[in-house]
């Protein structure tokens, strides 16, 4: 195991994202699985003694989240700050920036530097400190929808084939302005919430904000830019195009739908300093979330796999092979097994869900879904104008629902 100590001339951040408190899963309240997931950061930071914990987006998982999920991670970063350790935080897609922002000035005596809207280099976006005589830069770029960052102008008169080279174009002069002071005599490091090209997506993530059209490139970063602290995607990994431990994906806190089942969760500990390529020092395991799990069984075989699925300690959907419907089956099932959160049922070899359909609980990629839908009513495809206003739509109810 690597030495908990800190080297006195390089730098340690701890990389963590996608935290998505209030979310829910059907039905089941999952506060208590976050905050035994954030006690678990904060006794990493302790042990490995990081002088730094960026939170690339995605505190919460909405815009307006409940007082009960607020206090959870305000409370957080007050323990943080009592044990000496600042913070970079930054607004994801579900996170409402206007509101982040007003907390930020509270949140600044704890040691975080918050940002919420997209700031460039002189108006907030940096966060700059010197840490045993090493000079540490940050550049926050948070969660930018294609709303924002394009003019109007050409949200009205660009196809969508136009807008995605416009899309990435801002992104890389935001992200040069925001690097452009970084030298090799600092620890350089760049945080954004956002997809990069190769990202392999849970299918948990808001697939609009994860579409083709807010994809950017491993080009797009400058080479002065050690390590890139990723948030957004929920399956950890790292950045297709970059160097080994120089960017990466933290993943989600904790399995927050069945497309994460399986998937092991952690924070990352990197090691830095000036002129240097960016060195792992931990993967540390967050086991606070209880484990996911899909089962397929038959109804003959229930009364034999009960006591097993019992013991699950985490949370179950069940696939029933029925031979014939079974009415009354999946309440009995759910009344006997409180960890089983979902069943849905197939007969034969059919996929004729019962109740609940086998995506519940995922996204859909909502402008496939409307130029089908338009292609079934019309016999043709929308054009771009028609397929720019519905995307613009999105975009505001995102922003208003907290998508």
């Amino acid at each position: 195991m690597p030495s908990a100590k800190n080297s006195t001339d390089r730098l340690r951040i701890l990389h963590t994202a996608d935290w998505h408190a209030g979310r829910s899963l059907m039905g089941r309240d999952r506060l208590e699985e976050i905050r035994g997931a954030l006690g678990e950061i904060l006794e990493a930071a302790r042990e490995y003694a990081v002088d730094l914990v960026i939170v690339a987006g995605d505190l919460f998982e909405q815009r307006n989240p409940p007082a009960a999920a607020e206090a959870a991670v305000w409370e957080f970063f007050s323990a943080l700050g009592r044990a000496g350790i600042p913070s970079v935080v930054i607004a994801g897609n579900h996170d409402s920036p206007a509101r982040l922002d007003a907390v930020a000035g509270l949140l600044a005596g704890t040691g975080a530097h918050v940002v919420g809207e997209i700031r460039t280099s002189d108006r907030g976006g940096i966060y700059e400190n010197t840490v045993r005589g090493i000079p540490l830069r940050v550049a926050a770029v948070p969660f930018a929808s294609e709303r924002r960052v394009l003019r109007a102008d050409l949200q009205r008169e660009k196809t969508d084939a136009e807008k995605k080279p416009e899309y990435r174009q801002q992104m890389g002069r935001l992200i040069s302005d925001l690097t452009g002071g970084f030298t090799n005599s600092s620890v350089n490091v760049l945080t954004m919430h956002g997809t990069m090209e190769g990202a392999r997506l849970s299918r948990t993530e808001y697939e609009f904000h994860s579409s083709e059209h807010y994809t950017l490139g491993s080009t797009l970063i400058p080479g002065s830019v050690q390590y890139v602290a990723l948030g957004h995607i929920h399956e950890p990994q790292d950045v297709p195009g970059l160097a080994a431990n120089r960017g990466r994906y933290s993943g989600s806190l904790i399995q927050l739908d069945f497309g994460e089942a399986g998937q092991e969760k952690f924070v990352w500990i990197v090691e830095l300093a000036p002129g240097r390529p960016a060195e792992t020092v931990a993967r540390v395991p967050v086991r606070s979330g209880r484990q996911l799990a899909e089962r397929t069984v038959r109804p003959e075989d229930l009364e034999r796999l009960t006591p097993e699925l019992a013991r699950h300690e985490g949370w179950l959907k069940l696939r029933l092979r029925l031979s014939e419907p079974r009415p009354g089956l999946r309440e009995r099932i759910m009344r006997e097994l409180p960890n089983v959160v979902a069943v849905v049922g197939s007969i034969d070899a059919m996929e004729e869900e019962e109740e609940e359909d086998e995506n519940a609980g995922r996204p859909l990629d909502l402008p496939a879904e409307y130029a089908r839908w338009w292609q079934q009513e019309r016999q043709r495809l929308p054009g771009s104008r028609t397929t720019a206003a519905f995307r613009e739509l999105l975009e505001l109810t995102a922003e208003g629902d907290g998508q």
